[in-house]
């Protein structure tokens, strides 16, 4: 029998807390961002964000996506990375884990 993992608001709830907080303070901004738990398929493919990134895209109306060796991040002076779709705090530094593509309509 699988368990459910004890993840998510009714778990984490000073985390979430908080988190409420500033989407509540910037939400033009936040209308942008979800919270998705990433320990179990981390955990269960060994990734290591270290040295592998996930590449994301949308095929037949299905999300794919494949852990690859990193690739070197943006340059640092870039404002943006328009590819980057997830980020992980690391050492007090956000690092891009996941790059995403959206194929345009045929």
């Amino acid at each position: 029998m699988k368990m459910k993992a004890k993840i998510g608001p009714t778990h984490d709830t000073a985390f979430f807390d908080d988190l409420q907080a500033v989407f509540d303070r910037y939400p033009d901004v936040a209308k942008n961002y979800s919270v998705r738990h990433i320990g179990g398929v981390v955990d269960f493919m060994k990734v290591d964000f270290g040295r592998q990134v996930a590449m994301s895209n949308v095929q037949d109306g299905e999300i794919i996506t494949k852990f690859v060796d990193r690739i070197p991040d943006p340059i640092p002076d870039m404002p943006t990375d328009p590819g980057c779709c997830a980020w992980k705090l690391t050492a007090h530094e956000w690092r891009c884990v996941e790059y995403c593509t959206i194929a345009p309509p045929e």
